[in-house]
């Protein structure tokens, strides 16, 4: 498993640690860096006068920070299939952080380059620590075998014309239902 620069003692082996529980036996596929400085959790959405959503000013610009940060990282196409994912956020201080939301800025914040889409995380851990001096996010990603199917784990080919699609329900044979209607048609004639 590589680890950056950034880690601190004992950062290595708690990744380590982390990637034998979220994909075990497969610990060689596993990718980990340190994210240094203080964790950003997600923020609840705001609203405006209309009641309409937006995001925080201050978590776009700690998510699009946080996608810089791994894009310099991350040399690959962003996993296709099951994900897991791991994080251990050190804080400075003891302020009380959901670490739910510690971990929703990563997901976001990994859209289109580590996974495709936060849906196919399949796997999550989550820990929090203290650390004054040196705040950080010790970051563990790989693929996860799973009963679920995300991304390209969830394509299935067409009988009627042979294209790849990813159902949208589970029962969904066809890619769509003019291709069902056509190969139904040809079917009943036989």
């Amino acid at each position: 498993m590589t680890v950056s620069a950034t880690a601190r003692p004992g950062d290595r082996e708690r990744a380590e640690h982390i990637g034998g529980f979220l994909a075990p036996g497969r610990t060689d596929e596993l990718w980990g860096t340190v994210y240094p400085g203080e964790p950003h959790s997600k923020a609840r959405p705001r609203f405006d006068k209309e009641g309409r959503a937006y995001k925080d000013p201050a978590d776009k610009q700690a998510e699009e920070t946080t996608k810089w940060w791994l894009r310099q990282r991350w040399r690959r196409a962003p996993l296709t299939g099951n994900v897991s994912l791991g994080c251990v956020f050190f804080r400075s201080s003891m302020q009380l952080i959901d670490g739910d939301n510690m971990l929703k800025h990563v997901a976001d914040a990994g859209n289109g380059i580590l996974w495709v889409d936060d849906s196919q995380v399949t796997a999550k851990y989550v820990e929090v620590q203290l650390d004054p001096e040196h705040p950080r996010t010790v970051l563990v990603v790989g693929p996860h075998v799973s009963t679920m199917r995300r991304g390209t784990d969830n394509t299935r080919t067409c009988p009627g014309c042979t294209e790849e699609f990813v159902p949208s329900r589970g029962a969904q044979v066809y890619c769509d239902a003019d291709c069902y209607r056509v190969n139904r048609r040809k079917a009943v004639r036989s």
